[in-house]
């Protein structure tokens, strides 16, 4: 299962500025509730990164994060990369995102 290349661009949009947001104002009330996107994809996502930001600011991770509707049943390659690439990213890809079956590189969200 993959997200078609407008909801990805949408989504990815998002979640960048979120990323951006948080690590210049780091603040439990921004990530306390669940996410209200409609595609389940989007949802686990969205999951992963609150758990990735909040274990990069050593702080205490919402346990809505660990619903079992975050975690997807079929694996999802964010980004359309295919065939042997997948295999790197499957390697590479943080711990957050891949116990939810996404599949991102390490660096995804990282700065110059």
């Amino acid at each position: 299962m993959d997200m078609n290349p407008n909801e990805y661009r949408i989504l990815w949009n998002e979640v960048i500025r979120f990323v951006d947001d948080f690590r210049r104002n780091p603040n439990l009330e921004k990530i306390q509730k669940p996410p209200t996107y409609s595609n389940n994809v989007a949802q686990a996502f969205y999951a992963g990164v609150v758990e990735e930001l909040t274990k990069e600011q050593n702080m205490n991770t919402p346990m809505w994060v660990f619903s079992s509707k975050y975690y997807l049943q079929n694996p999802v390659f964010l980004g359309g990369l295919k065939g042997i690439y997948r295999i790197f990213i499957m390697l590479e890809t943080p711990l957050s995102f891949k116990a939810r079956n996404i599949y991102i590189g390490a660096n995804t969200f990282d700065r110059c």
